[in-house]
């Protein structure tokens, strides 16, 4: 049985985590469903994989501000609600995992799905990292400590295991064992094709919906189109949002896909949020004696890496 602050939750406190889990579900399955029209789209697919991306951005831009504006009060408001939206969606993730794993019926369905919930899950967890954070200063070290973990990882780590992994299950028609890596992707539909194509990590999702949920708690305008979340007066005016980690993904994936080769996202997120915050607000520049130490320390083992590697 659950605890009486559980059996309180109403159901409105589910909505907008429901909201944004139906609307990449239906858009993913809506693009799948064009897979088997009659018309060629080959010739557009050089454009159109980066097309839908930068839509999937957008979208998932419009998601980290319904979870930080909508989502999270209901956190603050409703005890337990947190933990049940986790305890659901890593259920959730492990069911269609395992199905995917093993059978092969309805594969693009469930891969819609798990991709979805992916996004709330990273959502959830972005968010939830905010807590940490007590002055805006701090997220110079998080930014840079994270950049080079990841920067280290895709160049001789777990990340390029991982890569070379994922590569090499898609260039051969995903023929065998599905990599595990695989399902730590969030994949997007491209019309005309007739499978979920993998285009980013969970960690860039985690870190955009972290950059954007930091910036409303300190109230940082980080809006490349205009107003900052907190003074928005209310969702439609979603439609000139897009944040300056958003952009730092776009500018990644676009640059990836122009050089064709893989790109870590995480450094070019930050450099895009750092560089659009720190300069406009003094308060991230007031970095204290901890925070230096951090940022000192971080550089000293990138420069020592580099001199290893």
């Amino acid at each position: 049985m659950f605890p009486a602050s559980f059996r309180l939750i109403p159901f409105r406190a589910f909505l907008p985590a429901g909201i944004v889990f139906i609307l990449f579900s239906f858009v993913s399955l809506g693009l799948l469903a064009t897979a088997p029209l009659s018309f060629d789209l080959s010739t557009f697919a050089p454009l159109l994989v980066p097309l839908v991306a930068l839509i999937f951005i957008v979208m998932l831009s419009m998601a980290c501000a319904v979870f930080t504006v909508y989502q999270e009060p209901l956190f603050a408001r409703f005890q337990g609600l947190r933990r049940i939206m986790v305890l659901g969606t890593l259920t959730l993730e492990a069911v269609l995992v395992s199905v995917l794993c093993h059978t092969h019926i309805h594969q693009n369905l469930f891969c819609a799905l798990a991709s979805a919930n992916l996004v709330v899950m990273a959502l959830l967890l972005g968010n939830f990292l905010v807590s940490g954070l007590n002055r805006p200063s701090e997220l110079i070290p998080v930014c840079i400590v994270m950049s080079i973990a990841d920067l280290i990882s895709v160049v001789n780590g777990p990340s390029k295991q991982m890569i070379e992994g994922i590569e090499a299950f898609y260039r051969h028609g995903r023929l065998g064992a599905v990599p595990w890596s695989d399902f730590l992707l969030v994949k997007i539909a491209v019309p005309g094709v007739d499978h979920m194509l993998p285009v980013f990590g969970v960690t860039d999702v985690v870190v955009l919906a972290f950059l954007v949920a930091a910036a409303h708690k300190f109230r940082l305008n980080d809006n490349l189109l205009g107003r900052g979340l907190g003074d928005m007066p209310g969702w439609p005016c979603l439609a000139r949002w897009f944040p300056a980690a958003a952009g730092g993904l776009a500018f990644a994936l676009l640059a990836a896909h122009g050089f064709d080769m893989f790109l870590p996202a995480l450094p070019v997120i930050a450099c895009f949020f750092l560089g659009y915050t720190v300069p406009r607000y003094p308060k991230m520049r007031l970095l204290g004696r901890t925070e230096w130490t951090v940022v000192s320390v971080s550089l000293a083992i990138l420069c020592g890496w580099a001199i290893w590697v």
